[in-house]
């Protein structure tokens, strides 16, 4: 009998009863079917206690269908004390597969505080949730329980937990539990390989590995990839040319390390001659390219992996934008955002920042702002690129206002956040708040201020006339005073024509920069301005006798 006509017959036996229930729940293909056999167990039932083994035959089944993993979490807490082992581990291992990590780890947790005693596979399941989380702490807990359940010694407990300790990168407990271990297969070395590359200790990484009785294309790779990120590009290269098999992995992993140590070309000359790409590899490329300044190219090879048909995942999306705010190309900045936004139902954040950061610096802060409201989430980075961005389009009072309204959300800024509220400030004119801030920053958060910031400040100070004082600020400083610091104060005794302070700011500046003809040309200017026309021509002078000439005016028309 099919289950349509079970569920719509009017029979005793098809509605009522928990056998004909139970059966449908056994026959069902869709997730349709099984909602609507679940409406006719709620039928049947004044309790939960009344339809206990029904419930938990639902639950099963739904786990079949990995996009309804909340609606089986939903029957699940349906069941009052559910003391069933092969479910709860069935939850937990589900939700680990399809990467609902936290989850795993909450059904666990719930699973602990009902008494249920786990089984191996329910220690696997929950350690390989703590190994991607990473969530170290309850690891070790976990481990805690595994001694205290008699399962240390279980070759798949001390695998997984081998392999959470070192994904984690704490290799002195993975260490211990692969030195126990009676049993060793090549997941455990390869684990063992592993964590000890990721957090750089090559040497006790090569020794395991000339020490594997058995080696697979991941040791390898692991090897590869720990020499490159350490910048040793000759040892990591001499491993990838033994390799008796290379996957798309081990190629990505070699480009990656030239990337790292800014040989473009050797990254290339890998890429060129790669027998296995996927997407992870053309983004290391387009990484490589952008990381190194070579914005053009690693554009074109974006286009390149368009045209090739290659999803782009978010490494080079994100590299791809790095390298479009490089260029300040607003067409192509549109033209990714718009891709990004198509394939992507929502924008992680680290995607998102990358974009409002873009459109900013490309003079698109509308669509900065459009980014910005539309994010779900956002942080410190997503702030202090908006606030920046808007400061730097004169919308000064705006900035301030995310900034008080990043206050409230309790996100803290940073170094970089206070540059752009006080350049805000600097731009709106707005002395008394400029002066706040820093005060803020400094006593408040603790921060220590950058030449930065001082720049901002003296630049605030001298629009508003107060160059004493921001020369005062200056001598305070504890560092030496870049050339932005004595740069905006110069710049402020030409526009109030302080040549006393002039002088000053102009004598640092010939010593930080000796080359920079600009320096010499406001201080000249200033002189002519208080028709001190003597001045103005000994440091004319100067300059024609150290060879240096004004840089000429010009003007740039795109078509």
């Amino acid at each position: 009998m099919a289950i349509k006509s079970l569920l719509s017959s009017s029979s005793q036996y098809s509605y009522n009863t928990q056998p004909a229930l139970s059966f449908c729940l056994q026959i069902s293909k869709t997730i349709k079917h099984l909602k609507q056999t679940h409406a006719r167990i709620l039928r049947i039932s004044s309790g939960p206690h009344q339809t206990h083994h029904l419930l938990l035959s639902l639950t099963t089944q739904i786990l079949r269908f990995p996009h309804h993993l909340s609606y089986a979490r939903h029957v699940f807490d349906q069941i009052p004390h559910c003391q069933n082992q092969f479910l709860w581990t069935s939850l937990i291992r589900s939700h680990s597969l399809h990467g609902q990590f936290s989850q795993s780890l909450s059904i666990y947790t719930k699973m602990h505080r009902s008494d249920v005693p786990p089984t191996a596979f329910t220690f696997s399941s929950v350690l390989t949730a703590c190994a991607r989380l990473p969530a170290m702490k309850e690891g070790q807990q976990i481990h805690d329980r595994v001694i205290k359940s008699g399962l240390s010694c279980n070759k798949i407990v001390q695998t997984v937990l081998l392999d959470m300790y070192a994904k984690c990168g704490v290799v002195d407990d993975a260490r211990e539990v692969f030195d126990a271990m009676s049993e060793r297969d090549v997941v455990s070395w390869t684990a063992m390989v592993s964590g000890y590359a990721k957090v750089g200790l090559m040497e006790d990484a090569r020794q395991v590995f000339d020490e594997m009785p058995e080696r697979n294309v991941v040791s390898w790779t692991a090897m590869v990839a720990g020499y490159a990120n350490l910048g040793d590009v000759g040892a990591a290269r001499d491993l990838f040319d033994k390799m008796p098999e290379k996957n798309a992995v081990s190629w990505t992993a070699m480009i990656a390390g030239y990337g790292k140590c800014g040989d473009v070309e050797g990254a290339r000359r890998v890429f060129d001659g790669a027998l296995a790409l996927d997407s992870t590899s053309w983004a290391a490329m387009i990484a490589c390219y952008a990381q190194n300044g070579f914005s053009k190219e690693a554009i074109e090879t974006y286009k390149e992996m368009r045209g090739a048909n290659v999803d782009a995942n978010e490494v080079a999306m994100v590299a791809v934008i790095s390298a479009c705010t490089q260029l300040g190309d607003a067409d192509m900045a549109d033209s990714v955002a718009e891709h990004m936004e198509e394939r992507c139902a929502e924008l992680t954040l680290v995607a998102a920042n990358a974009l409002v950061h873009m459109h900013s610096k490309c003079g698109s802060i509308d669509q900065a702002c459009r980014i910005f409201y539309k994010m779900p989430k956002k942080d410190v980075i997503s702030y202090t690129a908006l606030i920046t961005g808007l400061a730097d389009h004169g919308r000064g009072q705006e900035a301030l206002e995310f900034f008080e309204r990043m206050q409230k959300e309790g996100i803290a800024p940073n170094q970089i956040t206070f540059v752009g509220v006080l350049n805000a400030c600097s731009y709106v004119g707005m002395l008394d708040e400029g002066c706040k801030y820093f005060k803020l920053m400094t006593q408040t958060y603790g921060i220590v201020p950058l030449t930065e910031h001082y720049a901002c400040m003296v630049d605030l100070l001298g629009r508003a006339g107060e160059l004493e004082e921001a020369h005062k600020l200056i001598e305070s400083m504890t560092g030496a005073p870049d050339a932005g610091v004595w740069g905006a104060l110069l710049g402020a005794c030409r526009v109030h024509c302080n040549a006393k302070l002039g002088e000053i700011a102009a004598q640092h500046l010939f010593k930080i920069e000796p080359e920079n003809t600009g320096n010499y040309v406001l201080l000249s200017n200033i002189y002519a301005s208080l028709n001190r026309w003597n001045e103005a021509a000994r440091v004319r002078n100067m300059m024609r006798e150290r060879g240096m000439m004004k840089s000429p005016g010009y003007s740039w028309i795109s078509k």
